[in-house]
């Protein structure tokens, strides 16, 4: 069967109860051939759904048998094991379909460990990834900015203690070099994806680089505004553009994931052809659009007005399309005047799209769109009262009500909310940053 359809099977066995066959949570495992290992992440949800996760780079969604299925190949079950807890939990099925959905899962396995170069991205109208008709436990994904060790080792317990498998850690301009590397150590101790986000200039170090790959990142994600360099280091600083070609270049050597983050300001829009030749030139297919938008016709600093971002998204999907490069939509950033256009391209989006949270070292949870409002505190609440918070009802209230229209109804960007309204958009956070 096509690597496509495996990632939109789901299997339809009648469940026999209500209670899932593998209890909710995050379940990880090594998978080991031929001397080369594959890291697994089963996240099982709520209603007996599941998504596994190979090495940070693909990904598939399993309904409730396929996921008793992929637990039972984790824990190293034979085929008998597996085939008699199916006949247990589920009823409905012969005993060939069921040998066949072992046999599909088994091949789900070997077809993920060995997806190629790509980035764990969950845009919310991809069939196979979107959380939509699962009862998520908890989001994908948690962008953290940098902290000392002992503000962040806690953390990461927390995150995999609620099953969130994947983290980034946010790097700001200055920085301690060792408190990135023992981040990134720590979450691959756990068995966490990590990856780390930040300018070219901040991350340039090759010594720093090194450090990070041997400690485990799994990706490196650069802002990377446009292959002319004025137009870059006018956003990012000077220098930078050229910092961040021999970042992707040292990247591509060492067969290292590379992610680019795309601002759109009018500035880096009239450039994107140009752009995407650039990024398929240096080895770079996996691209984090981030709209930084205004309702504010009289303010011209190159902001992008909401009544010209469907446009804008249909340009990018249209191009990303053409040159067959991965894209994210991140949720819209609400321009903050107080502060100038460069300043807020480099503190970033608040989160890596619909499916994560932001995490601030103080353990505060914020989630991706809207205002900047705290759902509590992952290190001093329970997490189902952060997630039942009324900050996420309302998030999660705006992202599932329907936002596809006559007008544009293809895009991705309009899968969990209409890129026109505000306040879809991730607004002014504490410290000014978006």
């Amino acid at each position: 069967m096509p690597f496509k359809q495996w990632l939109q099977k789901l299997f339809t066995f009648k469940r026999a109860e209500p209670a899932p066959a593998v209890a909710p949570g995050l379940y990880h495992a090594l998978q080991e051939e031929d001397g080369a290992y594959t890291r697994f992440h089963l996240r099982v949800e709520r209603d007996g759904s599941g998504m596994l996760i190979a090495d940070a780079n693909a990904a598939a969604r399993l309904n409730p048998s396929g996921v008793l299925i992929a637990r039972g190949l984790q824990e190293g079950w034979d085929e008998a094991q597996i085939l008699a807890a199916l006949q247990a939990q589920f009823h409905g099925a012969t005993e060939e379909t069921l040998r066949e959905g072992v046999a599909q899962v088994e091949a789900l396995f070997e077809s993920l460990a060995s997806p190629g170069d790509q980035y764990p991205i969950f845009n919310l109208d991809d069939p196979a990834l979107s959380p939509r008709g699962a009862q998520l436990i908890a989001p994908l994904q948690a962008d953290v900015p940098l902290a000392p060790p002992e503000q962040l080792v806690p953390l990461l317990a927390r995150l995999w203690e609620v099953g969130i498998p994947h983290v980034c850690f946010l790097a700001p301009q200055t920085f301690e070099p060792q408190h990135l590397v023992r981040a990134v150590e720590r979450a691959e101790d756990l068995g966490l994806i990590a990856g780390v986000r930040g300018t070219a200039t901040a991350l340039g170090d090759e010594g720093l680089l090194a450090d990070l790959v041997q400690a485990g990142a799994d990706y490196v994600r650069l802002l990377y505004a446009a292959a002319d360099a004025e137009t870059h280091d006018a956003l990012c600083g000077a220098g930078d553009h050229a910092a961040a070609v021999a970042i992707y270049d040292w990247l591509e050597a060492r067969e290292i994931c590379a992610v680019a983050e795309v601002p759109l300001v009018a500035g880096t829009v009239e450039r994107l052809e140009e752009t995407f030749a650039a990024m398929a030139a240096l080895g770079v297919d996996n691209i984090a659009f981030v709209a930084y938008a205004t309702t504010d016709a009289a303010l011209d600093d190159g902001a992008l007005h909401a009544d010209a971002l469907p446009q804008v998204a249909a340009l990018v999907e249209e191009s990303s399309a053409q040159v067959q490069m991965r894209f994210l939509w991140e949720p819209p950033v609400q321009r903050d005047p107080a502060q100038p256009l460069a300043a807020q391209v480099l503190q970033g989006p608040r989160a890596s799209g619909d499916v994560s949270i932001r995490l601030e070292p103080d353990g505060t949870v914020i989630p991706p769109r809207g205002p900047y409002r705290p759902a509590g505190n992952l290190l001093t609440d329970e997490w189902e009262r952060i997630w039942n918070d009324a900050a996420f009802r309302v998030y999660r209230e705006r992202v599932e009500a329907p936002t596809h229209c006559e007008h544009c109804p293809g895009l991705a960007i309009c899968a969990a909310d209409c890129p026109r309204e505000p306040a879809g958009w991730s607004q002014s956070t504490r410290g000014g940053a978006a």
